[in-house]
């Protein structure tokens, strides 16, 4: 019973350990023609997962980001690393070196790799898909999201 205990452990932990390299996401990004949309969360925080339990449940939403984006979950608060150009660090230094440190926030990364939108707070649904929309449709190029219909 507690080599069980220790195996289920150990897997447990492997799974929140989960290193993320971004720059290997890009490759899968051009291919596709696609954004990369990172989505920071952390626990405990009732704006991050009412946006989880609604916003990205949304059939809508969720359909619309599986058509347009590559999507990265990072929780904050798990263990593991992030690699994206010249950084290399946990979860929650990686969201400082972009900027990031109010959540929920979604940053959109082109196939070129710079970031070409960002949104923080708490999105609902409908905000959200204009949002998805908005770069989806590369309109951020042209126009601005206050522009955009």
């Amino acid at each position: 019973m507690i080599k069980i205990f220790i195996l289920l452990v150990f897997v447990f932990s492997i799974s929140y350990a989960e290193n993320i390299k971004i720059d290997a996401i890009f490759s899968e990004a051009k291919k596709s023609h696609k954004h990369v949309l990172i989505f920071l969360h952390k626990p405990n925080c009732g704006y991050c997962e009412r946006m989880i339990d609604f916003t990205l449940e949304n059939e809508k939403v969720s359909l619309k980001i599986k058509k347009d984006f590559i999507f990265v979950d990072i929780n904050i608060a798990d263990a593991g690393k992030v690699s994206f150009k010249n950084f290399k660090g946990s979860k929650r230094d990686f969201a400082k070196f972009l900027g990031y440190d109010f959540y929920p926030s979604t940053i959109f990364i082109s196939s070129n790799k710079e970031v070409v939108y960002s949104q923080p707070g708490y999105q609902d649904e409908d905000k959200y898909f204009k949002i998805l929309s908005y770069v989806g449709s590369y309109s951020y190029e042209e126009m601005s999201i206050e522009e955009f219909k």
